[in-house]
């Protein structure tokens, strides 16, 4: 593709869309999972993990969208995806059990992911180099605001419908989404002189042993699923032990959201007195005292309130906004040959952390806020433990 490609708005309209709806696949969801339990006849811990089976799902097929990506014609890939997401959110709608969502929600992850590592690459050639870099900081910052605005959405939909209308809105904006991607999204073949997947995967094994990357890559995926393991706890807990609702959910994560955004829009005044490697640092004890700071509050003897967790998870995403761009920028600069995989391993390990923190969570939710404090300052102190790999071989 190039600049000149015939229908770029469409083009343009359909890959956001896409994103954002697979971004919005649980944001709009979490304000019912509290009442899930009563729904299926369950506990919380086997509704926690409709959350932790999309992460997972997630973070596996990050590496199978991301080597295909470097090697087949990236339209029929996320064609091909779309094709899957939305019977899978339409298997979400119907699930009669838990086990039937948890299942439907692992193959909805798996199918969601083609279009968050597909993004990026078919979207720079449609623009010369400053528009194109422009141009995805504003995809960015559409993707930021969907934690925010989906659980308002989401809040509104089950209170009027239920729980099962979140997904019929997906299927419902999916199906004649993944229809225009037929019709408007051109072939767009990569560069690439591989013929079979094979060498294209082996890349992922030189990015595992590349001891910067892993350093960058590590530190980054623990530090934003420490956020994530909070973030998919905080329904429950504000509704079993915060005496809340969706309502004080949305207020904490818009909160949450804004200071991410606020901290993240900051890192340009910072980058011009610290280096980057230097504002990650920095950045990470921040993470650390407030994930200390929420585990103490929430081993208070009175019991934590919804408007505390939003003020003691603020610092947290201070520290996420600021060494968010940071990291992700550093881990793609040191292995500028593997621009699509590298990125795709990040993202694995964000989401592969945070399935497995959900999970780990998941058996002590009902005890309180201590267990998702606990994880979250158990990440952010994995996260620093690996940055000194990121220090440059001599």
């Amino acid at each position: 593709m190039s600049h000149l490609v015939p229908h770029r708005l469409p083009i343009i309209i359909i890959l956001v869309a896409a994103n954002m709806l697979a971004l919005a696949a649980t944001d709009l969801y979490l304000p019912s999972v509290p009442y899930l339990p009563a729904i299926f006849g369950t506990g919380i811990e086997q509704v926690q993990f409709t959350l932790a089976a999309f992460s997972a799902g997630f973070a596996i097929s990050q590496i199978l969208f991301g080597a295909a990506g470097d090697l087949w014609n990236r339209r029929w890939i996320l064609v091909g995806s779309m094709a899957v997401f939305v019977p899978a959110s339409f298997w979400c709608a119907t699930a009669e059990t838990v086990e039937g969502l948890i299942a439907a929600r692992f193959l909805q992850g798996f199918a969601a992911s083609a279009s968050a590592t597909l993004t990026a690459p078919m979207i720079k050639p449609l623009f010369d180099e400053a528009r194109a870099v422009h141009a995805l900081s504003v995809i960015g910052g559409i993707d930021a605001i969907i934690p925010a605005l989906a659980p308002i959405l989401g809040a509104w939909i089950f209170a009027a419908f239920g729980w099962e209308a979140n997904f019929w809105v997906i299927v419902l904006v999916g199906l004649p989404l993944f229809i225009a991607a037929i019709f408007y999204i051109p072939n767009d073949r990569p560069e690439s002189h591989h013929t079979s997947i094979w060498p294209v995967m082996m890349g992922f094994f030189a990015l595992l042993r590349h001891r910067q990357f892993m350093g960058y890559a590590v530190s980054h995926g623990l530090s934003l699923a420490g956020l994530l393991a909070v973030v998919f706890s905080a329904p429950t807990l504000i509704v079993e032990h915060m005496d809340g609702g969706p309502r004080e959910y949305v207020y904490v994560q818009i909160s949450w959201v804004a200071t991410f955004l606020i901290a993240a829009n900051g890192t340009g005044t910072l980058a011009r007195r610290m280096t980057p490697d230097n504002l990650i640092w920095w950045a990470n004890y921040v993470q650390i005292i407030a994930a200390a700071g929420l585990l103490l509050y929430a081993l208070l003897p009175d019991a934590p309130t919804w408007w505390g967790l939003a003020l003691g998870g603020i610092p947290y995403c201070i520290g996420l906004g600021l060494r968010g761009g940071a990291g992700f920028s550093r881990a793609l600069d040191v292995v500028p040959d593997y621009g699509a995989r590298a990125s795709s391993l990040i993202i694995f390990f964000s989401m592969a952390f945070t399935a497995l923190a959900t999970g780990a969570v998941a058996p002590f939710i009902d005890h309180g806020l201590w267990s998702a404090g606990a994880a979250m300052l158990a990440l952010s102190l994995g996260a620093l433990a690996v940055l000194p790999l990121i220090k440059a071989p001599r």
